[in-house]
């Protein structure tokens, strides 16, 4: 304990010191090799926010945008979590500096104007919301933008026999509940669990899906610094449990995860992209829009592009360009959803609703447009479409039925006045096949419409 609350305070040491250095590089941009002509550079627009996003991702879009206007020279200079995307655009040198140390800071920045975008691994809070009110509404379309899709996952050292967990051992670990792996089938080891910092969207990801919202850590729980860390510890450590991004769990061993009534799953790209996966978590840009800057919207418009979603999918993440799955049929699905699953195939796209409201949340409103432009391919021009609801579960079958109806009726109605595609099937199944048992996170997750091909 006492370690881990000194590695804790060397942690904030460290972070003090990385924020009072860039607040020098900022003011003065004369530290660590930076020189006076460095200041001459135009800032085009400044990122702030999630490790997750600014680490490897907003670097390579912002380059990749940066050459889309026909910019020249291209160049990254790093300093640990900072970076500076230079180029020459239209004659003259610009910048665009990208600052990774947590999803809250970026909204922190976007408050005192030093960010013109947030970046999160997570969606933004409501005293967040409260925080930013005075600029506008920051859960509209023209604020919040979902850019992609990534996933918790579990993992543990290479020698532990353990594959599968529930969310509810999850948290009796993270709580102290269990100890030892013995209890679980395991080793006669003292369990390590390693946990994010509390800056990270991370661990508000892990938090939310888990515990139902944020909590503090139990003192045996060892806080690190990054992702890199976690990979580290349960790479060298047989009694550690950590969590990582889809992008960084290449080579762990991955442990299924099973939540409501599916069957516990190791993530992959198919389920990631479809939001079943229980620790299946959105990655934000955030502007303010209450400010209007051409070069914010125009990187905006690049990212959310089929342009700018393939190096989403090329940096690791999983993109939101519509592709057709294969599923498995369920044992005890509904006879004519069972047959759907047996001769169709499932569109990556689900359309969820904004806090279990009936409107459709930013995301699905994104993914009509993505939806058009699929079905209007040369190639998928003769497919049908139907259209399956879902319910949240509720104790009276009936009103579910027409719940899961009436989303479905919703999302038809949205492709026939906005994008002239008349020609879709709905089927609704009522709460059959909850995603989650989670009494706040179900009406959101459990409450959706499938897109399904055949």
């Amino acid at each position: 304990m006492k370690r881990d609350q000194s590695r804790r305070g060397t942690h904030f040491a460290k972070g003090f010191s990385t924020a009072l250095r860039w607040l020098g590089l900022a003011t003065g941009l004369m530290v660590s090799g930076l020189t006076s002509a460095a200041a001459d550079d135009r800032v085009l627009f400044r990122l702030t926010g999630s490790n997750t996003v600014g680490a490897d991702l907003a670097p390579a879009l912002v380059k990749d945008y940066l050459q889309s206007r026909g910019a020249t020279a291209i160049r990254q200079r790093s300093e640990g979590e900072k970076h500076w995307i230079h180029a020459d655009l239209n004659g003259a040198p610009v910048v665009v500096p990208i600052i990774a140390l947590g999803s809250s800071t970026g909204f922190k920045a976007l408050d005192s104007d030093t960010a013109d975008i947030g970046m999160a691994s997570r969606r933004i809070k409501s005293k967040e919301l409260t925080l930013l009110s005075r600029f506008g509404d920051f859960t509209s379309p023209e604020a919040e933008h979902v850019i992609g899709l990534d996933a918790l996952v579990i993992t543990v050292h290479k020698d532990n026999p353990i594959n599968r967990l529930t969310l509810a051992q999850l948290a009796q670990i993270y709580r102290g509940e269990i100890r030892n792996w013995s209890q679980l089938g395991g080793a006669d080891l003292a369990i390590r669990p390693l946990h994010r910092d509390i800056e990270s969207g991370t661990r508000a990801t892990f938090d939310g899906e888990v515990f139902g919202g944020s909590r503090p850590a139990q003192p045996f729980v060892y806080e690190v610094s990054g992702n890199h860390e976690t990979r580290e510890l349960v790479e060298r450590d047989p009694a550690a449990i950590g969590y990582l991004p889809f992008a960084d769990s290449e080579g762990m061993h991955k442990v299924a995860i099973k939540s409501g009534d599916l069957a516990a799953v190791v993530p992959d790209r198919g389920i990631i992209a479809t939001e079943d996966f229980p620790l299946t978590r959105r990655l934000y840009l955030y502007r303010n829009p209450g400010r209007y800057n051409p070069q914010v919207d125009a990187f905006l418009h690049f990212v959310e592009s089929p342009a700018g979603q393939q190096i989403v999918e090329n940096v690791g993440f999983i993109n939101l360009t519509p592709v057709a799955l294969q599923m498995p049929p369920y044992a005890n699905a509904p006879d004519g959803y069972r047959t759907l699953m047996e001769n169709g195939s499932r569109l990556s796209i689900s359309f969820r609703f904004a806090d279990g409201s009936a409107d459709l949340d930013n995301r699905a409103l994104r993914d009509l447009h993505r939806l058009q432009a699929f079905m209007a391919q040369e190639e998928n021009r003769d497919l049908s479409l139907t259209l399956v609801g879902f319910s949240d579960r509720k104790s009276n079958q009936n009103i579910s039925d027409l719940i899961s109806r009436f989303r479905a009726l919703k999302v038809q109605g949205a492709l026939l006045r906005d994008h002239k595609m008349g020609d879709s099937q709905i089927m609704a199944v009522g709460a059959f096949a909850p995603l989650t048992a989670d009494s706040e996170q179900g009406p959101v997750k459990n409450s959706r419409v499938e897109v399904w091909i055949n």
